[in-house]
């Protein structure tokens, strides 16, 4: 509870009529400590609260969640002609909710919105730092935390950032997890790992959107073809039967870092080398120097000289100052270019004693082999891509990794959802929980030189006042939101794409509006609804560019059906890929506004059904996509 306290003071004087006035300093509500916490209802029982449950804060920059009521005021003559009565005629719960874009933090409410499932689920949590090691080949500690409410068994997780020990970097399957005294023990179901400490960049996070982990049976491009196979081993089966895989849904294909897709370079050590020799690496964009003595440490001979450079190249990629990963095998660093910038160069400034050799750069034979694809056919063995891939008839270890949300096409599969919301003001200690509330509306906005922006619009059943929390404690388990970073329209946004291909026109900005037409379903006897009632999905948006062609102009005036895209990426390289695969341009304006003005084209669009992917509006996102 707030700490409170009362202050009385007497401000009558002698000879007053006894009556002291009192002063009390109250505590009053302020928007900055206010929180709104939410859980999901069973599908089949809107309007219940749960009696369980993980229970998640909802990140927002505004609410207008409210109590609503209808009154009438009685039509009774009276010879005094006042109002005899005003009845209250019914009661829901409804408000509109703003955000700022984020990895995960709306994927739960944009899936209610369009009534329908991401194809795999996840989360985007991630625990980073110091309290993240491996204790043993199997086992990941979270020290000091309480982190069991985040990791499911069976699910799957990414590690980066350790750089004593690459084994430790990738992808694994969760087999169990602990609490352990103070801290969380993860154990994973291989044993491939290597104890390693932690440091400032250690880091796991869900990544539950991989589809095939690790397999060594996976090769690109088959004979030529624009395909990943398993050769006769049906990798895709389960994920095809599970719904999982779709025509028209993106994938990305995660190859290790190798030489078939990073530029690299050779260093040699001929023996262990000398304090204050110099190696300059130039990854396209950073430049740094590793000195001998101060960066790295010259070794008792070339291997462990060699280690302990790799060593330092990988602190250096893992600090955000290099793009760039060294392998150490027998006195050879290879240095991998992550950036595959063409601009990149290893050069020795100085070499005392004459036993370092630079090879020169070695192209990486396949650099597009990892990346992503989008599904052009499916079979339980080959998936058709595109863009088509290089033949890689041995890759390595592959993972291959989507998670998709659409609006359903089967009618069998549209399942309306609603959550349970709890809105407090925490200082006061005053909460209002709200339950049955149903998406009804959802936009977003991308601005040049902004954050990108949204809100959704909800509406539910009933209001109730609480002065405690309810979702905040037991029996519910109160998680943390998302610390994922939020995005903007200049860093994080990537290409735009009309049918496809990137758009080379520049554009200023871009929104969509979606609208799920709810409405109540009231019924005599029940003050508040019986039920919230979806109507029909409708998806329009803007977009407005700089005129320089004919082009979307020309679309326009054809009445052209098109598809639009567009992606996000943010600091931790999570990704989002937005579809619209089928909208008609419904207005563009093309006209001079006034003096010393650009002459923009401010395009309005609505979506239709598209008939190949039986949709109107496709997500794709994936977890961290970092080369490790």
């Amino acid at each position: 509870m707030p700490y409170r306290h009362v202050i009385l003071k007497s401000i009558g004087g002698v000879g007053s009529s006894g009556n002291n006035n009192r002063r009390r300093t109250v505590t009053f509500a302020d928007s900055n400590r206010a929180s709104i916490r939410y859980i999901a209802e069973s599908t089949s029982a809107w309007g219940t609260i749960p009696a369980n449950g993980n229970t998640r804060p909802l990140r927002f920059t505004s609410s207008s969640l409210t109590a609503q009521k209808e009154t009438t005021t009685s039509e009774e003559l009276r010879a005094d002609r006042m109002v005899s009565s005003v009845p209250e005629v019914s009661a829901s719960s409804e408000g509109e909710i703003n955000f700022e874009l984020s990895a995960g933090s709306q994927d739960d409410f944009l899936q209610a919105f369009v009534l329908g499932f991401w194809t795999r689920p996840m989360t985007f949590d991630y625990f980073k730092g110091v309290n993240v090691s491996w204790t043993a080949n199997n086992t990941l500690k979270i020290a000091g935390e309480d982190a069991t409410g985040y990791f499911v068994v069976g699910r799957r997780i990414k590690v980066e950032g350790f750089v004593a020990n690459n084994v430790n970097n990738g992808y694994f399957e969760v087999a169990g997890v602990a609490l352990v005294g103070a801290d969380t023990e993860i154990t994973v179901s291989s044993v491939t790992s290597v104890a390693e400490a932690s440091s400032a960049h250690t880091k796991v996070l869900d990544a539950n959107d991989v589809i095939v982990l690790n397999s060594a049976a996976l090769r690109l491009g088959t004979a030529g073809a624009p395909t990943i196979d398993s050769n006769g081993g049906n990798a895709f089966a389960s994920a095809i039967a599970a719904g999982q895989i779709s025509v028209g849904q993106m994938l990305f294909v995660d190859l290790p870092v190798s030489a078939t897709t990073f530029d690299n370079y050779a260093v040699t050590f001929a023996g262990p080398g000398q304090d204050g020799d110099k190696i300059v690496i130039n990854d396209g964009l950073n430049v740094i120097t590793l000195t001998a003595g101060v960066d790295y440490t010259t070794g008792v001979d070339a291997t462990a000289t060699a280690e302990s450079f790799a060593l330092a190249v990988n602190q250096k990629r893992v600090a955000g100052n290099l793009d760039a990963k060294a392998v150490a095998a027998a006195g050879v660093v290879t240095v991998y270019i992550l950036s595959n910038h063409a601009n990149s160069t290893l050069t020795e400034s100085v070499d005392g004693a004459g036993e370092i050799t630079l090879g020169v750069k070695a192209a990486a034979t396949a650099p597009e082999a990892r990346g992503f694809y989008k599904v052009t056919g499916v079979a339980d063995d080959v998936l058709t891509l595109s863009p088509k891939p290089p033949t890689v008839a041995a890759p390595g270890i592959v993972t291959v990794k989507g998670s998709m949300l659409r609006n359903p096409g089967d009618v069998a599969d549209i399942t309306p959802q609603s959550f349970t919301l709890e809105q407090s003001f925490n200082d006061v200690d005053k909460h209002f929980i709200q339950n049955g509330m149903r998406v009804g509306s959802f936009s977003l906005e991308v601005a040049s030189g902004s954050i990108v922006t949204g809100s959704m619009n909800f509406m539910g059943k009933e209001t109730q006042t609480l002065t405690d929390t309810r979702l905040g404690k037991a029996p519910y388990t109160p998680l943390d939101s998302t610390a994922t970073e939020v995005m903007n329209a200049t860093t994080n946004v990537g290409n735009l794409t009309k049918n496809g291909e990137i758009l080379s026109t520049a554009v200023q900005s871009l929104s969509l509006e979606g609208d799920a037409s709810l409405r109540s379903q009231n019924a005599v006897g029940s003050k508040f609804a019986r039920g919230i009632g979806t109507g029909r999905f409708n998806l329009t948006g803007a977009l407005t560019a700089y005129f320089e062609d004919l082009t979307m102009y020309n679309h326009f005036l054809n009445h052209d059906t098109i598809s639009i895209g567009f992606d996000f990426k943010d600091q931790d390289e999570n990704v989002y890929y937005y579809t619209i695969p089928a909208l008609k341009i419904t207005s563009d304006p093309i006209t001079p506004g006034g003096i010393d003005q650009d002459v923009l084209e401010e395009m309005e669009w609505s979506a239709l059904r598209d008939p190949a992917t039986k949709c109107m509006l496709q997500i794709d996102r994936f977890s961290s996509v970092l080369a490790f």
